[in-house]
Parts: structure tokens; C-alpha cells; sequence
């Protein structure tokens, strides 16, 4: 299991909670065949069920597709068998923690609850999805105690004890230069007009006049861009008018990242289409490649160094759990 580390262990021991705020605006998954309670593996006599294991399948599924990388049905066996064995390594790690008292707890688990709460923009939704993963909020809570449980052993047993020096810092820092080469960045604006991707000739050419409207707006009105972005735009930055702060290339969908560098500081884009809907850009401001000091990123290379420690130990500490633990594989 070395492949794996602790936040991935940790992502699937916070289970559904992370599906609750994940699967927000997605559509249920389909039920699974045959009984939802049917084990598909035993650790320690601790059954894992059909249910668990559809779940995490199906939020892992919609991600890859997402990411444009879908699982093909010939290969979701073999998927289902990897998350499988995340599950068990989760359930190894629960076991172990459940051993550890972790102080607050409920206020621990208060706050996380809170948190996802949060994220919902309103207390129905909130609800609603729980119904769509086929949870009740007592199981969340129950969820988000053993992802806080778990949180705190991985700390206690590992992540305090390690400790980076600073010429492991700066040793990591001379052996690795293209690490820290800051590539050359923009800052742009845009008005988005989204168009949906069933959207009827007609919604098409209505959206169009809009966008065409706004750029006319800013460019031959020559009204302020942030005013008409925060009046126009449909993308959340309209808050900022419009601002998406700097970015580097590659880092936007391709017809937008070609058409912003492309301009020069102030400029404005013709129309831009992209698979959002049609935008209009302005460029406002440069920042050349620079290679990053060291103090200024030796606090990111500490963590990353402690990190990579812990996902040592944790994976060896899990492997040896493994050669002692009783885990049968009942997944047809």
C-alpha cells in the first residue's frame, strides 16, 4: 500500500461526509442490485457493506468523469476491488484509533457538522442530499466522528512526531530548482453569460445578444468593466467584478486560456466561446517567471517533507495491520 497516503486514507475514512458536500447539485446515483447490507468484506469480523462501497464507488466514478477519465464498465470490477481495499485499510486505521481517546470530541464533531452545513445554501438542501446518499444526519455525525478519531490518532502516532530540519529543507530545495520556478503569470477579468449545453437555438442566439451587449457596453460605452461584470456576469467572480486574480497558462479551459494571453494589459477579447457559455476578457495585469526564495517557500517544503514521512510510516504501519488482522473478501 505504499502507493497510497494518509490524506487518501483519511478522505475515504471521512467517508460520506465528504460525498454529502461533494455530490452537491449531482444526480442520485443508481440504486445497487441485490441487498445494500450484504457484506462485500469482513475486517476483524467488521462487516463493509454493499452500501459503503457503492457510495464511495459512485462519488469516485462521477469524479473521473468529471475529469474526463470515466471508468468503463469492463474495468469497474477491478475499480471496485482497489476502493475495496481502501476501505479495508480505513477500517484497519478506525480499529486502531478507536483505542485512542480524543478529547472534545463532540465539539470536534459539532464543528465539522457545522462546516458541511455550511456549504449548503440552505438547510432543505442540506437534508435533501443526505436523503440522496441515503443517509440520516445521526449516521453523518456518526461518520464525521470516526473521520475525527481517526484525524487525531494519524496525529498523535505520526504527523507530531516527525520533525524536519532545516538542511533537509534547504537540501530538498538545491536538489529540486524547477520545483520553484514561479512560471510567468496574468491577471484577467471576464463577463460569463452561460449557455447550457441543451440549451435550444433560439436560448443560443438570446445569450449571444447579451454577451455582444456587454462587451459593447465596456469597449464602445466604455463603461467600467467591473461595474457591467458585477450587473452581467453569471460566474461567481461577478462578486469581485469580475476579477479571476493571476493565473498561469494551462491553468483555464483551452479557448480561454488562448484568448487571455493573447491580449496586452488593459486590452478587451472579442467574444470567447467555451464550453461555460460565451465570455468576455480583459487582461489587467502581468507578473514575470521568477524562481521562488528559499524562506519564502520553506514552510511549504516543511510540509511536504512531513507529509511524505507520514505516508511512510502510516502505509508500513497499516501493511503490518494487515498480516495480523482476520479479512475475508466476499465481493462477487
Amino acid at each position: 500500500m505504499t502507493s497510497k497516503t494518509w490524506k487518501q486514507i483519511l478522505a475515504v475514512a471521512c467517508g460520506l461526509a465528504g460525498t454529502l458536500v461533494l455530490a452537491q447539485n449531482q444526480p442520485a446515483a443508481p440504486a445497487p442490485a441485490g441487498n445494500p447490507d450484504e457484506p462485500v468484506a469482513k475486517v476483524n469480523e467488521k462487516p463493509i457493506t454493499r452500501r459503503q462501497l457503492d457510495g464511495v464507488v459512485a462519488n469516485d466514478l462521477r469524479m473521473l468523469e468529471q475529469r474526463g477519465t470515466p471508468v468503463t464498465p469492463e474495468q469497474q470490477l477491478g475499480y471496485e476491488r482497489q476502493v475495496l481495499g481502501k476501505l479495508i485499510d480505513q477500517e484497519l486505521l478506525v480499529q486502531a484509533a478507536s483505542k485512542t481517546p480524543v478529547p472534545d470530541v463532540d465539539k470536534k464533531v459539532d464543528a465539522q457538522i457545522a462546516e458541511i452545513k455550511a456549504s449548503f445554501p440552505d438547510p432543505k438542501m442540506f437534508d435533501d442530499q443526505l436523503k440522496k446518499i441515503g443517509r440520516s444526519e445521526e449516521q453523518l455525525r456518526t461518520d464525521v466522528r470516526q473521520m475525527v478519531t481517526v484525524q487525531a490518532f494519524v496525529e498523535a502516532t505520526f504527523a507530531g512526531k516527525v520533525k524536519i530540519g532545516d538542511d533537509q529543507i534547504k537540501a530538498f530545495y538545491d536538489e529540486h530548482p524547477d520545483y520553484f520556478e514561479k512560471p510567468a503569470q496574468i491577471r484577467a477579468s471576464h463577463i460569463l453569460v452561460m449557455v447550457p449545453g441543451d440549451a435550444t437555438d433560439e436560448v443560443k442566439k438570446a445569450k449571444r445578444a447579451a454577451i455582444d451587449k456587454a462587451r459593447e457596453r465596456v469597449t464602445t460605452g466604455k463603461e467600467d468593466f467591473a461595474k457591467v461584470a458585477a450587473e452581467v456576469s453569471e460566474c461567481p467572480s461577478k462578486a469581485k467584478g469580475g476579477d479571476l486574480e493571476f493565473f498561469g497558462k494551462r491553468q483555464m479551459v483551452a479557448e480561454f486560456d488562448k484568448a487571455a494571453f493573447a491580449l496586452k494589459t488593459g486590452e478587451i477579447s472579442e467574444v470567447v466561446t467555451t464550453q461555460f457559455g460565451f465570455h468576455v476578457i480583459k487582461q489587467t495585469g502581468e507578473q514575470a517567471a521568477e524562481k521562488r526564495p528559499l524562506d519564502a517557500m520553506k514552510d511549504s517544503i516543511e510540509k511536504f517533507l512531513k507529509k511524505r514521512e507520514v505516508d511512510k510510516q502510516l502505509a508500513q504501519f497499516v501493511e503490518s495491520e494487515r498480516k495480523t488482522a482476520k479479512i475475508e473478501m466476499l465481493l462477487k
